[in-house]
């Protein structure tokens, strides 16, 4: 049985109740931001600007990686997105190079690709998560963090336990590490579903 991006297999999620996987998303959230962090501290340690909210499930059944048997009703992924303008950026493939060692050091998987003008890598972390970094013509660098796939009972309860309890606050900006705190189970519902 194929097992998803956090290892489970969708029995296992199967037997889960709808706060457990409301955690561990938040714990997968959480996970994601560190690789954010970490990736973003190699090129820029200032403001980046933000590529808009990154807390909702994305409902799953494709992404960046294949899970078999994954659907819009069983699985979701995440994704998140900052973005920074280096001032004088003049080489694209130069500009690329601390990523790339950092993801080497890493020891992950990377893929170089040109991209309409664009010059961008991939890392392939082994463990359910992808990151794009790319050195755009028009001087912005936007860095992406991708989660491969999850599990989930029910993509659409998911997405709304998390939604529903979430406020729209995001900066426009911030440092690397810097986000508003993921909700808890006990927070009240702040955002009902339009029905």
């Amino acid at each position: 049985m194929p097992t998803d991006a956090a290892g489970l297999t969708q029995d296992e999620v199967a037997e889960m109740s709808l706060h457990q996987e409301f955690d561990a998303y938040r714990d997968h959230y959480d996970h994601m931001q560190r690789l954010l962090e970490a990736a973003q501290l190699q090129v820029h340690d200032g403001e980046w600007e933000w590529g808009g909210g990154d807390r909702v499930p994305l409902i799953g059944g494709d992404g960046v990686a294949s899970l078999p048997g994954s659907d819009t009703e069983n699985s979701y992924d995440m994704s998140t997105t900052r973005l920074w303008t280096p001032p004088g950026a003049t080489d694209q493939r130069r500009d690329l190079q601390p990523m790339i060692d950092y993801f080497t050091e890493q020891g992950w998987t990377i893929e170089r690709r040109t991209m309409t003008g664009d010059e961008e890598v991939w890392a392939t972390t082994g463990d359910g998560w992808q990151i794009q970094y790319t050195a755009q013509e028009n001087g912005d660098y936007p860095i992406t963090v991708y989660s491969e796939p999850c599990w989930t009972n029910d993509a659409h309860k998911l997405r709304r336990a998390v939604a529903g309890r979430s406020h729209a606050d995001f900066p426009d900006q911030s440092l690397p590490g810097v986000y508003p705190a993921f909700p808890s189970w006990d927070d009240p519902i702040v955002s009902p579903p339009k029905i």
